[in-house]
């Protein structure tokens, strides 16, 4: 259930741990390899403007670096985008993103 509308009935926020995710194709000891390894990641250089919305709506997350990556994503401080310019669906993607990790706090 969304975090927002377990707030509204008054219900505790349940998220599933890693044993009932479904099983990957893949050997789990080759997942936990790949999440170890260190990947270099290239920064990325934002309009000012969708830097300064970034910031506007992430408050009380700080995002101290956005940098390229393969899929968005928001890890502790550093935020992953594909590419320095977004179209209209990535925006989107991009403000669920921000919503659905403030809900978690």
């Amino acid at each position: 259930m969304h975090s927002r509308y377990a707030a509204v009935f008054g219900i505790e926020n349940l998220e599933l741990n890693t044993h009932f995710l479904p099983a990957s194709s893949e050997n789990p000891i080759s997942n936990v390899e790949k999440e170890l390894t260190p990947v270099l990641l290239e920064s990325l250089e934002l309009s000012s403007s969708l830097l300064a919305d970034i910031h506007r709506a992430a408050v009380p997350v700080a995002i101290n670096s956005v940098v390229k990556g393969e899929h968005m994503q928001l890890t502790g401080d550093q935020l992953e985008l594909p590419s320095s310019q977004l179209n209209a669906t990535e925006k989107r993607a991009l403000w669920a993103l921000i919503s659905e990790h403030l809900d978690k706090l």
